[in-house]
């Protein structure tokens, strides 16, 4: 039946179409699409170096050693609790590494971490990367401080100052 068509009901009545009306969705979305536009504008993107391992040239001149750990650095709100793993290391040895950093303070243990760090990656030069596990409650300033102390630490040698490279493959993981 085309629209404007009548048909006779009976008794002189006759049942006309309806038309739709379409104004209030228009209105609709004419008041939402900008409002959708103008929150797609606060939406920010930002990038953590933080990344899977991969396969780099050696740059470090210590002693070469063929063993390799992970570093593995809970951070929950009182403390750092850091454990190493390998697929060579027996675990009496990986036992050695265990330990538990009290996070007080401004500076919340941070140098405390950072020489763990080291004396672990003085004693397994290959090692390069550091799992970073923070609870729930973790700001996400005290995160990226604790991926720069285990990236990094500047060491006094012979007189000067050195920067001396950690871990530096930092993975971000949660807990489950």
């Amino acid at each position: 039946m085309a629209l404007g068509d009548r048909r006779r009901l009976g008794m002189g009545a006759y049942a006309q179409d309806e038309n739709v009306n379409l104004v209030p969705i228009m209105n609709l979305f004419v008041v939402l699409i900008p409002f959708l536009l103008m929150s797609a504008a606060f939406f920010n993107i930002s990038v953590i170096n933080a990344s899977v391992p991969a396969l780099q040239k050696e740059k470090t001149d210590l002693a070469k050693s063929d063993v390799a750990v992970t570093m593995m650095v809970r951070m929950k709100p009182d403390a750092f609790t850091i454990t190493a793993s390998s697929d060579t290391l027996p675990r009496s040895e990986l036992d050695k590494l265990r330990t538990e950093i009290p996070r007080r303070g401004e500076t919340m243990g941070l140098k405390e971490f950072s020489d763990h760090m080291l004396a672990c990656k003085q004693r397994y030069p290959k090692s390069e990367t550091m799992l970073l596990v923070p609870d729930a409650g973790i700001e996400y300033q005290d995160v990226i401080a604790v991926m720069d102390a285990g990236r990094w630490v500047k060491v006094q040698q012979d007189g000067s100052t050195v920067r001396y490279d950690l871990f530096p493959n930092v993975v971000i993981s949660g807990m489950l």
